[in-house]
């Protein structure tokens, strides 16, 4: 009886170890060869690569129109803060700044839905240039061509209000100069004293900022004036940089220009091109000038 029963058990014992080894060769079959399986993973890796790298050159803004942007210079001549508890405002261009072709607007801050956009010219002609246009935050809009030969007034802006909105959002509008308006023969020459507008910035008031102003199509000139509005700053670096890459510092020394004032005029070194201007400058934060914006408006001009 014992011997039958050690028997039975040894069987037992020889059936598992049979089913174990069984199992554990399906399971190695199941398993890919340790090549494919190196294979597999360099798939894998390349195409985590090409998402990356289509990532990284996508265009966070829309692409430019087919017509060169800075032909005739990309000035900015008006700009607005939006805060969304009224429903309009006007975006003042001042007297004779310039005669332009084409206008586009950039919204900052925050996103903006415009009902209606009008030009309002010097001799009272209107023309409606957005309707019905949803503009994303630092985003500009196509470049918007302009049928009137005369100078800009103003801009009249209508949007949908947000009385609860505590946001706000700034509205920026750029031109570009008809031809030949910076030219020492265009008809630029005949307002301003004989000064053209190069082009804006609007200097913020934390930390410096380094700005890069192109200028449009142009022949030259011999003096540069930078004048300040709405608030002082403290400018760091002025240069002109020359369109075969020649540089003139014009200016590396700290200093302060009031709101209402200017630097300048200073000399060039040669009366040729330019391409550019490069400067450092911020906004003041303990101004002298008295002011409701937190920035400055600064004005680069130029003259033959």
């Amino acid at each position: 009886m014992i011997l039958r029963l050690v028997l039975a058990a040894l069987a037992l014992a020889a059936a598992a170890a049979l089913s174990t080894g069984q199992a554990r060769e399906e399971s190695a079959a199941d398993k890919p060869a340790p090549q494919a399986s190196h294979a597999n993973a360099k798939a894998i890796e390349v195409a985590r690569r090409r998402r990356r790298r289509y990532h990284r050159t996508r265009h966070a803004v829309p692409h430019p129109s087919k017509k060169p942007v800075q032909s005739n210079g990309e000035v900015l001549f008006g700009v607005q803060d939006v805060r969304f508890v009224v429903d309009r405002d006007i975006i003042p261009v001042g007297p004779e700044i310039g005669k332009f072709d084409r206008v586009r607007v950039r919204v900052l801050k925050n996103d903006i839905d415009i009902t209606d956009l009008k030009a309002i010219y010097e001799n009272g002609d209107m023309e409606t240039l957005l309707s019905d246009a949803k503009i994303k935050r630092n985003r500009k809009t196509d470049w918007i061509p302009l049928n009137r030969d005369a100078f800009i007034k103003e801009f009249q802006l209508v949007y949908r209000s947000r009385p609860k909105s505590k946001g706000q959002a700034r509205v920026e509008v750029f031109g570009e100069y008809k031809d030949g308006w910076l030219g020492p023969n265009g008809e630029g020459v005949k307002y301003n004293n004989g000064w053209v507008l190069l082009g804006t910035d609007t200097a913020g008031s934390v930390g410096f900022d380094r700005v890069k102003i192109p200028v449009g199509k142009n022949e030259g000139f011999k003096k540069l004036r930078v004048s300040v509005k709405d608030r002082d700053i403290t400018m760091t670096r002025l240069s002109v940089v020359y369109a075969d890459g020649d540089k003139d510092k014009l200016e590396e020394k700290r200093i302060k220009v009031a709101a209402d004032d200017a630097f300048g005029p200073v000399e060039l070194d040669k009366d040729a091109a330019i391409k550019e201007i490069l400067a450092t400058w911020r906004s003041r934060a303990l101004a002298t000038s008295k002011r409701r914006r937190a920035y400055a408006t600064v004005q680069v001009w130029a003259h033959h």
